[in-house]
């Protein structure tokens, strides 16, 4: 459960404070990695996987553009 309000937390930092070094890709990475840890842990109960998963078909997708 403290993982569901760390990781919130770090993208809402990182995104809040228009920081120049997080690119639009990599904003979108964190996010989709974000969204993996609560989809995994909600119905897998483990957050890694949902994590691996989400930045795996991000990253896919980043390769065929």
């Amino acid at each position: 459960m403290k993982r569901l309000t760390i990781v919130p937390m770090l993208i809402f930092v990182l995104g809040g404070c228009q920081s120049s070094y997080l690119t639009p890709k990599g904003e979108r990475l964190l996010q989709n990695s974000a969204l993996g840890c609560v989809v995994g842990d909600i119905f897998f109960d483990n957050c890694k996987a949902g994590v691996a998963v989400g930045a795996g078909a991000t990253i896919i997708d980043d390769q065929t553009d």
